[in-house]
């Protein structure tokens, strides 16, 4: 499936002017923690960008890291991302997940023909969709990619969270990069007992950013009594797990 002409003309853009514009909409849309990364994000080191899409994450984090690894399996994107990330980024086209191996990637349309590439994954988890386009992709695990001081994580892809950090046991382990997870937008059944999961497995305690301030997050997500945060007051899709 080609870029929609949107991307196709945005890759005609300065990058920065691009990413600048995006990172904005983002923060007010979903993902406050754009704008709070110096913080959040121990300086120096690697940071890895897992599901990067159109690589939004991987270039903010460009400015705090030494190395960023964008890692995004669909093919379009993952072109999309490596010419607008330029050298701010090594972009991988590969799926993440807690084996090597191929998989079909599921990147669905709108009834209207508008493709919802944020919405790409493995699990198919968005069902509802009739209209799927998919991709045989290369799997990988991100202990596999031999990273080395691994400071932060990000990973965006559709509920298949749990599967990428079991795959990068070994790297969280030596590393207890800081992680952040999408988790409230309505892909997990229960988003919280999923993150309690990955606090008691992996040793971390589980926060979401609101106005700028980490609030413990099992309590938060039981309080939202659904699976997403949209319509909700929490500003995030997201959840931030720190080393203990």
């Amino acid at each position: 499936m080609p870029l929609p002409w949107r991307e196709k003309l945005t890759m005609l853009l300065p990058p920065s002017f691009f990413y600048r514009g995006r990172i904005a909409h983002e923060i007010r849309s979903g993902e406050p923690e754009l704008g709070l990364l110096a913080s959040l994000v121990p300086r120096g080191g690697t940071a890895v960008d897992i599901g990067a899409n159109q690589g939004i994450f991987a270039f903010a984090l460009a400015n705090i890291a030494d190395r960023v690894v964008a890692i995004e399996p669909n093919p379009d994107y993952a072109f999309f991302a490596r010419w607008m990330l330029r050298k701010r980024a090594e972009v991988l086209e590969l799926a993440i997940s807690d084996a090597p191996g191929r998989a079909t990637f599921y990147v669905p349309s709108s009834d209207e023909g508008m493709v919802l590439h944020f919405a790409g994954s493995l699990k198919r988890t968005h069902s509802q969709f009739r209209n799927i386009k998919t991709y045989e992709v290369e799997v990988g695990t991100l202990d596999s990619l031999g990273l080395k001081d691994v400071r932060f994580i990000k990973a965006d892809v559709e509920g298949n969270e749990r599967e990428v950090l079991d795959g990068a046991r070994a790297t969280i382990a030596r590393d207890k990069p800081v992680i952040l997870l999408e988790l409230l937008s309505g892909t997990h059944e229960d988003p919280g007992g999923y993150a309690g999961a990955i606090c008691e497995s992996f040793g971390y305690d589980a926060f979401i950013v609101q106005h700028g301030e980490k609030i413990p997050a099992l309590p938060t997500i039981a309080a939202l009594g659904k699976n997403s945060s949209w319509g909700t007051h929490i500003e995030s899709r997201n959840v931030l797990f720190v080393p203990r």
